[in-house]
Parts: structure tokens; sequence; C-alpha cells
């Protein structure tokens, strides 16, 4: 019997799902009391990276001496991560399967920044017709050219999005071959060149250590007055105060952006108020009950993990969980 704690365990329906899988036996932690005193007994954890906070952190690397296998119900895992992880234990993520969501969100903020949507919204209060203000500044993306950065799955359904609004899509990826929708791929060293012939430049690549502040005071020098950036990654893969002072001496026309650097984004942060930005709080994968998908991508991993053999859409650690320790 595989012991697997489910922290926070506050959703019913994926309780029920995975307590129905088989040789299974699921505990429930919704608090760091409840983790401290039930994870000694698991083998497997499925948790959130967005609840991977330092004190769940540290209970999880001195308590969890079973452990052999974490999932993470989100894409990203890099709060887990930055607040670390237990040594030797492999970790999953769910990458993917909110891909669509993210997608959606990334040509929604793009579209409210070249339609001068935040303006438009800011003037309903004052009940003020802006449109001689604003039409001058308004734009289309027909036969425009995006640059997508980072052709995982949201990058790939991004520019899949891009070409029904007519645009040219060119991608920056580590392997370079050939994609749906995507007219030109180009490895990472050619991004500089690749940016400065875009118009819209949206971020879809993880974050790690060899992308920190990828897009830097460089990338902002080489952009088009003209070009719009947009993030639905990580707000740790811009240098934010090269891309502050960029917008704010309207270097480049404009900003959508999910992420922030630190989030909550702090009072007093340009970011706030800069006019030509369109900023949500990390919501881009919102949306649905995301359940049946990560039930499926657990299930996928449970019978890969009973065969020991390697498991999929691992992120950090053995790629076959270890021997229970």
């Amino acid at each position: 019997m595989n012991t697997v704690i489910l922290f926070p365990g506050r959703k019913s329906d994926l309780v029920s799902r995975v307590s129905a899988l088989p040789d299974i036996r699921v505990l429930i932690a919704n608090t760091t009391e409840e983790l401290r005193a039930r994870l000694p007994e698991a083998e497997v954890m499925i948790t959130s990276n967005r609840i991977y906070e330092a004190e769940a952190a540290q209970v999880i690397r001195e308590l969890g001496k079973k452990l052999r296998w974490i999932q993470f119900t989100t894409s990203g895992v890099d709060k887990a991560i930055k607040n670390g992880l237990p040594e030797g234990v492999s970790v999953t993520n769910a990458s993917g399967f909110h891909a669509r969501r993210v997608a959606e969100h990334a040509m929604s903020l793009l579209l409210s920044v070249i339609r001068q949507y935040g303006e438009t919204f800011a003037a309903r209060p004052r009940e003020v017709w802006v449109r001689d203000d604003v039409s001058p500044r308004t734009t289309s993306l027909e036969r425009k050219t995006m640059l997508v950065i980072g052709l995982g799955a949201v990058g790939q359904d991004i520019a899949r999005k891009a070409k029904a609004f007519d645009m040219r899509v060119i991608g920056i990826s580590r392997s370079v071959g050939s994609l749906p929708n995507v007219d030109e791929i180009r490895p990472r060293e050619q991004m500089l060149a690749a940016i400065a012939e875009a118009d819209v430049i949206a971020l879809g690549m993880t974050y790690d250590e060899t992308t920190h502040h990828m897009i830097d005071a460089k990338a902002f020098a080489a952009m088009k007055p003209t070009a719009v950036l947009v993030n639905v990654a990580r707000g740790l893969l811009i240098d934010e105060a090269a891309m502050i002072a960029a917008l704010r001496e309207k270097k480049i026309f404009g900003a959508g952006l999910d992420v922030t650097s630190e989030e909550p984004l702090p009072a007093g942060s340009p970011l706030w108020s800069l006019p030509n930005v369109v900023l949500t709080p990390h919501i881009a994968g919102a949306g649905g009950d995301n359940t049946e998908a990560v039930v499926k991508i657990f299930a996928d991993n449970y019978a890969l993990y009973r065969q020991n053999a390697p498991l999929g859409k691992l992120v950090y650690g053995p790629k076959i969980a270890p021997a229970a320790r």
C-alpha cells in the first residue's frame, strides 16, 4: 500500500479520485501542523507551488524521510525550489494542462495594450468619451511579427492564436526544428536579433537560473519603439528595473503583464500606475476545474511509479523515484 499525502487536501473531488487509484492510502493535510503530524508516513506527496511556503518547505525537508516523489498540481515549482525541496526526491509538475487558458490570457493582455483598453476603461468612471485621444495610439496585429520565446505547450498555443490574427511568428527555442504555426525557429543565441524584428515579444518559457533576467537592458535596447512585451510566464525572466525605464521613457509601446518579480506586486511600484502597462494578478491559468487534468497527470505518473519506471514531467531530482529511505 502506497501512502499519498495531499497538501492541501481541500478539494474533495481530487481526494476521491486519487483515493480510487489502486493500492493507495490517502492522508490529508490542510495546515502545516497537520502536515507535520502526517507527513512521516507518506511516500508520495501531491501539493501546489502556491502554498509551498518556507515553513512548509522546512517541515517537508525535515520530516519527509519516506518521501520518494512529489507531484505538483501547478506548472511552476519556482517557489518550492526557492524555499528548498528535499534532496533525492523525484519532483514532477503539471505543465501543459492549462496552456490554452494561459495563451488566451496572453492574447487578451496584448489586445488590451494595443487597443488602449486601459485608458478607455479608466475614462468610464469620469464619463469621458476618449475616442479622439486613444484612436491615434490604437494599432492592429495584422501582418505584424510576434516573437515567442519558449515553445513549450504555452508558447505553441500562443503561436497558434497569433496566426488567427494574421501574424508572422518567430520562435526562440533550445531545440531548432519545425512546429505548426511557427514560421521560423531560431536558437537562443539569436534572441536579440529576433527581438529587433518583432512587434510583439511574448514570453512562454520556464524560469530557472539560465533564464533569470533574460529580458534585460540589452533586450529592451534592441526592441522597436512600437514593440509590446507580454509576460504570462514568470516575473524574474525580466529585469524589472530595465523594463520600467523602457516603459517610462517610451522606448517600447507597452507591456501586458500577468506576473511580476515580486508577488503580490508591492505598493508604490511604478507598474501600478504606468499608463502603457496592462496588469493582471497572476491569473492566466485561472478558469474552470482542473481536477480532471491533474488526476490524469498524477494517475499516469503513479502507474510509472509502481513499475519503477521513469516519471513524466520531471523537473527536479532523479527520473526514477528512489527506493524508500
